[in-house]
């Protein structure tokens, strides 16, 4: 579980690497859920300063789909 929150984790950064100067602070993107689960292909829909406030946080957290909410 830890090795795919790893790997999507790294897409994720690698999409927010990616899209630097790639449109209006509002756009969203598309990252990949964080949660772990090897079967959860789910997407979340984020501005770059959304996104960016999660990796902030101290530990930072990770990108989770709403059906993750409690």
């Amino acid at each position: 579980m830890a090795e795919a929150r790893g790997t999507f984790r790294h897409v994720n950064d690698s999409i927010r690497q990616l899209a630097v100067g790639g449109g209006p602070a509002t756009d969203t993107w598309e990252f990949f859920c964080e949660c772990g689960d090897l079967g959860c292909r789910m997407l979340v829909s984020l501005t770059l300063s959304e996104f960016d406030r999660t990796r902030e946080t101290s530990p930072p957290q990770p990108i989770l789909a709403l059906h993750h909410a409690a």
